[in-house]
């Protein structure tokens, strides 16, 4: 493979070198993660308003060939990403070339979720849009929202997709007046003039909502959202046994999305709890995983907080038994085990004598990210470091913790590891006007719309006198799953805002699940990975932030060595709907042009239906295909495209 990158200073990887005594590095912290932020009450905020704004571009220092920064909208205050574990903010459809930025607003108030959209690829905004209101009747102040884009099936026009949100809202049905319990979510149609339509789901006896951790939009359409089931007294949380699932199908003739809800138990530790969860699907929408952040009531050896993961292959119809992921230990993962040098473990365990490396228990958290590539395989990536099992501790610091890379290329069966870099610092604080928010590494995970690269980001403060992570530049690595035996890694870790005037003040740096990519031809990909960060007033959290967009992170693949899974075609969806009596759609991934092909046969094998679309570049094409003339039954379609096919059943009522 030939890659090239397309910004100067791409090899800065860090501007300091760990201490020399690495015992001063060492930083004890708790294993389990502090899940509730301190915040101030909503205040109303004196703010720019909504609008569609041609902006300039930040200036960088020296002129230098770096990132530029485009300020987009406002929030009254910095919580809104709410502990990093909340990463579905920023949404990017290729398709449309269309990008929109979920956030709390500034004005009237923090209690309002917005959205700040462009439709030219990050080029010009329109701002503050106002998609959930608190003050109507009925409904409560909101916090942490997540959101994306939903684009209705062959749609290529951004004013005819939707806006939509998902956020916990402080309705006080968990027990606690003006505490938690609800739910809100709703959706509104990128058009000018189109009304917003919102809803609120309060907690009862059947479920207990807090505040949702994990929500995703598959390319198919459908909306997910997981919350552990918790009971609230207003300062602390039990957990009651169970994963509470989201499922929402958009209805056409309201504009919004129906939800449904189910249950999946998981017997976590009472006392470990879970620290966070993440769903994703892959580009079919059919190949999908959660997964969660905990310890089991059961434990595995050596091992603290680790990936457990639930599967599903029919679109989250059905859920697989648990199955994780055991970082230490002898069937734990190679990587982990030998990452940390002989000098920290010694000095980590000092005045003791160092283990066996088999005999060192590991934990990877507090967050974690998570995308399913074309072939259906999960990838997370976070922080992985020793634990101490029975202090309940973690250790942080240079030099004793690694950002990692888990996944597994053979759809979970078997898992692999890979150290993505080193950061210097794990997390920090941020106070003012009586608020704490934390932050830490922010590990972010995102693919191309068709699955065939990964790419991962997360937050370091590399500046010299730094003793925490509240400067942060980002930092960024690749993974190719179809190069080298096992899929290769990005030769060294960019610095993606060295230079830039986001260096060191890149806070709480989101990156989208998807990314912008064009087929420049010969093999050869352009992609275009987006980041949104916040700038905090004087590092006050109370006070209103300023969000930044970076439009011109730019990375080039080249494929010369095509191995066995570099195809044309990366995934085909199940129709949708299924069974259909009209019309139905087929999604197909392309990874890389080809002319695409669609025949239809009955039970007996006969052919009763064929067309042929033309060539199409990589990416998402969908197909649409008419039930006149075919009877009720079922059929068998098969998308071709490059020599290559796939066939999949429908049913026809």
């Amino acid at each position: 493979m030939k890659k090239s990158l397309l910004l100067l200073f791409a090899l800065g990887i860090g501007l300091v070198a760990f201490a020399q005594n690495p015992k001063a590095d060492l930083k004890m912290m708790p294993a389990k993660a502090n899940k509730y932020a301190q915040e101030p009450a909503a205040e109303k905020r004196v703010m720019p308003p909504s609008s569609v704004a041609v902006t300039s571009p930040a200036q960088s220092p020296m002129n230098t060939n770096v990132v530029t920064q485009i300020p987009i909208g406002q929030s009254g205050n910095a919580f809104g990403f709410f502990v990093d574990s909340r990463t579905a903010s920023v949404w990017v459809d290729n398709s449309m070339n269309t990008v929109a930025f979920t956030h709390r607003l500034a004005t009237p108030s923090s209690s309002y979720v917005g959205y700040d959209i462009s439709k030219d690829g990050g080029t010009t905004w329109e701002l503050n849009n106002i998609n959930y209101d608190p003050t109507v009747a009925g409904f409560s102040n909101a916090r942490y929202p997540q959101g994306g884009i939903y684009n209705p099936a062959g749609n290529t026009n951004p004013d005819n997709a939707y806006h939509t949100y998902l956020a916990p809202a402080l309705d006080g049905s968990q027990g606690t007046a003006g505490s938690w319990g609800g739910i809100v979510w709703g959706a509104k149609a990128f058009a000018p003039g189109a009304t917003a339509a919102q809803n609120i789901l309060a907690t009862t006896d059947e479920y207990r909502w807090l505040l949702p951790d994990a929500f995703t939009i598959t390319q198919p359409g459908t909306a997910w959202f997981i919350d552990e089931e918790v009971s609230w007294d207003g300062a602390a949380s039990t957990y009651l046994g169970n994963l509470n699932i989201g499922k929402g199908t958009f209805n056409e003739a309201t504009e919004d999305f129906d939800y449904e809800y189910f249950k999946y138990p998981l017997d976590v530790n009472a006392a470990d709890g879970i620290n966070d969860i993440e769903i994703a699907f892959a580009p079919d929408g059919q190949t999908g995983y959660i997964c969660v952040l905990t310890n089991l009531v059961e434990t595995l050896p050596f091992t603290s907080y680790h990936p457990v993961f639930l599967k599903t292959t029919d679109g989250g119809e059905t859920w697989s038994d648990p199955i994780e992921v055991q970082l230490g230990g002898v069937d734990g993962l190679e990587a982990v085990k030998n990452f940390i040098t002989d000098e920290y473990l010694a000095a980590y365990f000092d005045p003791n004598p160092v283990p066996p490396r088999d005999e060192i228990a590991y934990y990877i958290g507090y967050h974690h990210d998570l995308s399913v590539d074309a072939w259906g395989n999960p990838h997370i990536s976070g922080d992985v470091m020793i634990a101490d099992l029975e202090a309940g501790t973690i250790a942080t610091g240079a030099g004793f913790f690694g950002m990692f890379h888990i996944w597994s290329p053979d759809g979970g069966t078997t898992w692999n590891a890979f150290k993505l870099g080193d950061p210097l610092q794990f997390g920090a604080e941020f106070t003012g006007g009586g608020s704490t928010v934390s932050q830490y590494n922010r590990p972010q995970v995102a693919t191309t719309t068709d699955g065939s690269i990964v790419f991962f980001s997360w937050l370091d403060s590399d500046i010299e006198e730094a003793t925490d992570n509240s400067r942060p530049n980002i930092y960024f690595r690749d993974f190719i799953p179809y190069e080298g035996e096992g899929g290769t890694h990005g030769a060294e870790v960019v610095n993606v805002t060295l230079f830039s005037a986001a260096m060191w003040t890149a806070n709480w740096g989101t990156m989208p699940c998807y990314v912008f990519s064009k087929d420049l031809g010969e093999n050869t990909i352009e992609c275009t990975i987006p980041f949104v960060y916040q700038k905090m007033d004087n590092y006050d959290p109370s006070l209103p932030t300023q969000f930044y967009y970076i439009p011109d992170f730019k990375q080039t693949y080249t494929i010369s060595g095509i191995g066995d899974k570099r195809n044309t075609i990366a995934s085909v969806s199940q129709n949708y709907p299924n069974p259909f009596s009209s019309e139905t759609n087929i999604n197909v991934n392309l990874v890389k042009g080809g002319n695409i092909g669609l025949e239809v046969f009955n039970m007996t094998g006969q052919k009763v239906f064929e067309t042929s679309t033309g060539y199409h570049p990589a990416g998402t094409v969908t197909l649409k295909m008419n039930a006149e003339g075919l009877t009720s039954g079922i059929y068998f379609y098969t998308v071709s495209a490059g020599g290559e096919k796939i066939t999949r059943k429908m049913l026809v009522n």
